[in-house]
């Protein structure tokens, strides 16, 4: 029995040498003048054997800190972090030599997609994935101390689950519809929003005649191709019947 353990252990430790691409050290410290301001190298891309981390559910949402990596210690840093960076050149060029961060609004837990940024207007939209909640909301930086306030254009837009900026335009990738919300019929199609204007525009709504599932993740080429996912996770959440 005592040999059988002892094979066991030196297999384990073989499969965990055996890896490559393993990033060494996975976290440090950006400098040590600033010990909250956590460098992540190579975006952890690559941990050692054996790492986990607990899924999200309706009681709990494991963060990325949470992760247990006993082969790295290193990555202890990212849960105790104030900023974590990604790219520790521009990081700290923009966070500086005394970073801080203040709380400004309280939103739902569904606020967590489309954000786009308007250079023209200086304000940032975005959405909140509740079912049956039309308006995105949108935040004023041209104020002091920034406004929160919902936003609607013409016509509404149901559940932008991804959102980019284009030549003076907001794409987004609605995700959800029915044929109740805002009184209008909505489905899962790409649109595009002029914020100067508040005119929203559908330039995509179907696949060859097949309905889309979500159109998320959007990305516009210079040459004004539309890139997207079309993922199946839509149907239950933003009230309306499968494709």
């Amino acid at each position: 029995m005592r040999a059988a353990i002892s094979a066991f252990i030196l297999a384990v430790c073989g499969l965990v040498s055996a890896q490559t691409g393993v990033v060494s050290p996975l976290a440090q410290q950006c400098s040590p003048s600033l010990p909250k301001v956590v460098c992540v190298n190579k975006y952890a891309s690559v941990m050692p054997y054996h790492f986990f981390r607990n899924i999200s559910n309706d009681t709990s949402s494991p963060t990325f800190g949470s992760t247990s990596v006993p082969n790295d210690t290193s990555f202890a840093l990212v849960d105790k972090a104030d900023f974590l960076v990604f790219d520790q050149k521009r990081g700290q060029e923009i966070l500086g030599s005394e970073p801080s961060y203040e709380f400004i609004f309280h939103v739902s837990e569904a606020v967590h997609e489309a954000p786009v940024y308007v250079p023209s207007q200086n304000k940032l939209y975005f959405s909140q994935l509740s079912p049956g909640y039309l308006p995105q909301l949108v935040i004023d930086l041209n104020q002091d101390p920034p406004t929160l306030s919902e936003y609607l254009s013409d016509p509404p837009v149901y559940a932008p689950n991804g959102g980019t900026y284009h030549n003076g335009l907001i794409y987004w990738g609605a995700a959800g519809g029915n044929n109740s919300i805002g009184g209008t019929e909505q489905r899962v199609g790409l649109r595009t929003l002029d914020p100067m204007t508040n005119k929203s525009t559908t330039i995509l709504n179907n696949y060859f005649g097949y309905y889309f599932n979500t159109i998320d993740d959007l990305f516009v080429h210079p040459n004004g191709d539309v890139w997207f996912t079309d993922p199946c996770q839509s149907a239950p959440r933003y009230d309306r019947p499968l494709p």
